[in-house]
Order: structure tokens, then sequence, then C-alpha cells
């Protein structure tokens, strides 16, 4: 939902200053206790007066203690550090001492050591609430969530009505990531200031991440009635309302928010998604219409929102019509527009309409001839259908029609020229797109080419080259699993560094458990490794989710003869060389 993430990003920033204000108290505290020392030595009333008698220091240790802190003002933290520990070995159950050593320790740099003193100055001192807030923020500022959060429960029994230490325990919580704990005390910190627009939005936050919809409906209901902002929030309403499958009043929301503003295109969008949820493709078309007619909004953003639908429907099915459905739309209004004719394209051949997808690009290039991209993007149709002929003849007529052309298309070259055989001058062509430069200017044009490169190199019987090449792409794309798998193989075939290939395989099969090729990789590497039993269950796995690679059996039958099979491996083998006479 865009309009929350607007939402999550400003509670964010207030969660992050809110961290950092904790981060600061805690040496401002100890500037304002030094001054409680200082000024405790220059009076007649008792050093410390705020703490207990418990604590009081004999006229002798007082002394020193308020030369020791003098030695603390002048930034003498070793002096004074050293003078507290000689205080301490007479007075071992001293808090003030305690608390006032931590304090030295924190500007030195010894976070555990001041710690460990903090701790007893508490255990000490368990009412003192300058020892737990200072305790409290060390802790937190080790990351330990859970000791602050215990030390802010009792500075809030102490200071009851406070908001502070409410605030602190919250973001205590949410630091340890307990988010079901942090929003009771938010809303206990609403309380003091229900209009807090920061804290209503933090309180709102919580709801949204506990799944506790109708809350969150309500905190937003109080947020538009107080005015500020109120087109995003009645759009993060209505995305509630989806959330609840409160279809029609979501639908009236998004209307409302169009009605003022018939330029909003979020509201648009979500409106649509209202009707695609629900599957009410007459509605759907009926605001559709009405979108395009409207004189409010431009052709642009409306191949905008098409696009945004398409990359919906990459993830989700029930929005593969109506992408259609929007670009078919737009078509019928825009008949000479080459954008629209690519566009539809280019959906056709992401939903497996590869044949249909050629006549909408031919379209595109007879309104638009000078549009490379156009040209590229019927490549990759021909590449897609395996039709290498025409791919080859379409980059015949771009190489005439630009003679300067984007380094990209070299590399589409360079492809074309390895699905067609001629690997040789495919790794030329490649090696010239495959450079620093490049890598450095378009990271995923270096990757695409590097890894057809790769395979050029493998299959020419430079292996050495070839993972040389893997591995600088890892370097780059450390996630990239389609270079692990083939890394990984090019290994297990030289025979170097098998448990680097097992390492690497493992990966990507964990990855995509049912790609049938990381499986066979797992296999066959397995199998270099002497771990027949596991090999043959990868790889008779790999050889159910692809039925039609003769190598997957290839390598199947090698392992069931090793298994002591022969009879399953002449069956492997026999199958094997049926698929490849097909």
């Amino acid at each position: 939902m865009n309009t929350l993430y607007l939402m999550f990003s400003r509670v964010a920033n207030y969660s992050v200053n809110r961290f950092e204000r904790l981060r600061i108290f805690s040496f401002v505290l100890s500037g304002a206790m030094f001054l409680v020392i200082s000024l405790s030595s220059c009076s007649s009333r008792p050093v410390l007066s705020e703490m207990r008698a418990s604590d009081s220091l004999s006229e002798a240790s007082k002394r020193e203690f308020v030369a020791a802190s003098f030695l603390s003002a002048k930034e003498n933290y070793r002096g004074a550090a050293d003078d507290y520990e000689k205080l301490l070995m007479a007075q071992p159950t001293n808090a003030a001492i305690h608390y006032a050593l931590a304090k030295a320790y924190v500007s030195l740099g010894l976070i555990d050591s001041a710690r460990q003193h903090s701790e007893k100055s508490v255990v000490l001192d368990s009412g003192n609430k300058y020892y737990l807030r200072f305790l409290a923020g060390l802790v937190h500022q080790m990351h330990d969530y859970s000791r602050a959060s215990d030390l802010y429960r009792q500075l809030v029994a102490l200071e009851p009505g406070s908001p502070e230490p409410l605030t602190y325990l919250a973001l205590a919580y949410l630091a340890a990531e307990q988010p079901e704990k942090a929003l009771p005390v938010f809303q206990e910190i609403l309380a003091f200031d229900p209009k807090d627009k920061t804290l209503q939005a933090q309180v709102l936050l919580m709801q949204i991440k506990l799944l506790h919809y109708n809350d969150a409906i309500s905190t937003v209901m109080d947020l538009i009635e107080q005015g500020n902002g109120k087109e995003k929030l009645s759009l993060t309403l209505g995305e509630l309302y989806m959330q609840t499958e409160q279809h029609d009043l979501a639908s009236t929301t998004f209307r409302e928010v169009l009605k003022e503003n018939p330029k909003f295109i979020p509201a648009w969008l979500a409106l649509f998604e209202v009707s695609v949820k629900t599957k009410n493709r007459p509605v759907f078309l009926e605001d559709l219409n009405r979108f395009y007619t409207s004189n409010q909004v431009s052709f642009q953003q409306q191949i905008d929102l098409a696009k945004l639908f398409v990359v919906r429907s990459n993830k989700e099915s029930s929005f593969v019509d109506p992408s259609f459905a929007m670009i078919d739309e737009i078509n019928k209004r825009h008949p000479n527009n080459s954008e629209v004719y690519a566009l539809r394209a280019n959906v056709k051949l992401l939903h497996g309409q590869e044949a249909a997808s050629i006549t909408d690009f031919k379209k595109a290039l007879l309104l638009d001839s000078g549009n490379i991209a156009i040209w590229e993007d019927l490549v990759a149709a021909y590449l897609t259908l395996k039709e290498n002929r025409q791919a080859e003849k379409t980059v015949a007529i771009i190489k005439k029609r630009f003679p300067v052309h984007p380094l990209r298309f070299r590399a589409m070259e360079g492809e074309v020229c390895f699905r067609s055989g001629n690997v040789k001058k495919a790794a030329l062509l490649l090696e010239k797109v495959v450079q620093p430069s490049v890598a450095h200017k378009d990271k995923q044009l270096y990757l695409q080419a590097g890894s057809t490169l790769a395979v050029c190199y493998d299959k020419l019987g430079f292996s050495d080259k070839s993972i040389r090449l893997y591995e600088s792409i890892l370097d780059i794309d450390a996630a990239n699993y389609f270079m692990m798998n083939n890394l990984a193989y090019v290994l297990a075939e030289r025979g170097k560094e098998l448990p680097r290939a097992k390492e690497l395989a493992l990966k990507a099969v964990a990855a995509e458990p049912e790609n049938a090729s990381y499986l066979d990789t797992l296999g066959w590497v397995l199998f270099k490794l002497a771990d027949y039993d596991k090999s043959r269950e990868h790889l008779e796995k790999a050889a159910s989710l692809d039925t039609r690679e003769p190598e997957i059996l290839d390598h199947l039958a090698h392992v069931y003869q090793k298994l002591g099979n022969p009879e399953k491996a002449q069956e492997t083998v026999a199958k094997m060389k049926k698929l490849q006479k097909k």
C-alpha cells in the first residue's frame, strides 16, 4: 500500500530521532549529576542530596569523591576512575561511587566495565531513578533490549503520570522487535496528548503490523477528523477496508477521494484493484472508461497505470486480463501510437504469448521504425520462440538501419550468435561488452553479457576463463544463483574445488528447490564426491521435473552404474538416446 509506505517512512524517522535522544540522554544525565555533586561540595547540603541516606559519604571520602569528580569534569577520566576505584576499596557497597565510576568508564569507552558498576549501583539502590535511567540507556546502547525494557518498566512505576519513561519503554520494545508489547505502551502515551499526530502515526504503524485492521481504521478516522493530509489518509482508510474485505466501503472511499481530486492516480489504481479483487469486470470496465475519458488524466498517466498493472500481473494471475483490457482500451483511443503496441507485445511476451507478441512488435515498428528498443524487443521475442534464424535476420536489419548503435545491442547480437551456434563470434562480441567500465555504468548489462560469455568460454574449452568470469560476476552479484549453479557445474566437470562446488550448488537449490537444472548440477557434484545415494535422489527429482533434458538422464545413468544397477542404467541410457534423436 503506497500510502502506508509514506506513513511508515515518517514514523521510521520519528523512531530514529527518539533513539538518538535516548543515546544522548545518558551523557546529558552524566553532566546533570556532576553538577549536583559539584554544587553539594560548595554548600551545606549533603552530597547527592537526592539520593538515599544510605549513600551518604563521610566527610573525608566526600572530599576525595569531589576531587575525583573534578578530574572527570576536566576530562581526566582515567584519573577519576582510579580515584573512584580506591574509594570503592573502602566502601564497596556505596551505590553513588559505583554510579560515578560507571560514568567515567563510559567516557573511557569501557562499556562492559561501565555496565558492571552501573548494574551494581542499581542492585544497591533499586529505587534510585537516576541510576535506573543511566543503566537503561547504557544497556539499550549495548542492544540488550530485554534488560532495557525491565529497567524502563521500573522507571514507569517510579514516575507514574510521566510520558518520558513510557516512551523509552515503547522504543525498547520496538528495538527488540516486540510490536505487540510496544502498541499498548504507545496507546498509553497517546492518552497524555490524544492529538499528537506523530504518536497516532506510531500507533497506526503498530496496529497495521499486528494486523489489527479494525483498530487501525479507527485511528485513521481520528487522523482524518483532524483535517491534515485527508487525501492520503483516505486512501489508507480505503486500503484498510480492502484488508478487512469491506470492499463496498473501500470503493466508496476511493470514489470520494477521486470526486475531490480526479488527478489522484493512486486512488484510481486502488479503485481498479477493488474491482479486480471482487472479480467485477463490468464495474472495472466502466471505471476504466471514465478514467480514460477524463480530461484530467494525461496519456502518459494512462500508460504508467497500465504498466503498474502489468507488474502486478507478473505476480498475481488475477491481474493478467485487466492488464490486457487496460492496454486494449488505450489502443482503441490511440490506434497509431507505437508505445501502446510495444507495451502490449511485451505483456504478451511476459505471459507466454510469444507468437502473438511478434505481430504487435511489427505494428509498433511500422509506426516508429527508428525506435531501436522495439527492434531489440522483437529480437528477444524471436529468441524466446527459438526462431534463431529470424533473430539473425532482424539483427542484420538493425545493423543497416543503425550504423551507430548502443552497447547493449552488441550484447544482444552476441546472444543471437551464441543461440545460433556461432560461439566463437559470440565470444568476440561479448568480450567488448564485458568490461570493468560497463560493470560500473550498467551492472545489469554486464551481468547478462557476462553470463553468456562465461558459457561461451566453457564451450570453447577455456574453462579457466569461464571460472574467473563466474567469480567476477558473483563478486558483483553475490546472490546470482544462476551463476552459482554454472560455476558449480564447471568446477565439477573439472574436478576442482569440489567442496566449494557443493556449497554453491546447495545454495542454488535452496533458493529454487524445483529448478531441474540446479538439481542436476547438485546431483553431478555429489556424484563427483562419490556420494552416490544423495546424487541419485537429486538427479531423479531433476529428471521428473524436466523430462526433455537428455543430460540429466546421462548423469543419472552414471549414478545407477556406480550403485550396481546396470539394468536401470541401460534403461536410462535408452531414454536419453530417444530424447537426443528428437
